[in-house]
């Protein structure tokens, strides 16, 4: 079965965003989830993204989506929402596969 996978920009409005970070961790990872990579000056080079370019691997695409709609992840979110702006999230399977 391929990883499922969360691909995240944002832009960081406040420091405060990093209580989301801190609280962010041990939620992924007791989903069997984990950051795969981060870079806090990503490029965007076409369309609208943040300078936070993060991708968080997760066993399953359906676990991906089951994490977002999860009611812990939408609390959560609050935090990334009130310390952030021009989310985009798009969630995705890891095959490579055509």
């Amino acid at each position: 079965m391929a990883n499922g996978y969360w691909l995240v920009t944002t832009t960081v409005t406040n420091p405060a965003f990093a209580e989301y970070v801190e609280a962010f961790k041990p939620w992924v990872e007791s989903l069997g989830g984990f950051v795969f990579a981060k870079d806090m000056e990503g490029q965007t080079v076409e369309g609208i993204g943040g300078k936070l370019a993060v991708i968080i691997q997760f066993p399953s695409k359906k676990a991906a989506f089951d994490a977002y709609k999860s009611s812990e992840y939408q609390e959560l979110s609050k935090l990334r929402w009130a310390n952030s702006k021009d989310t985009n999230i798009t969630i995705m399977e890891g095959s490579v596969t055509l």
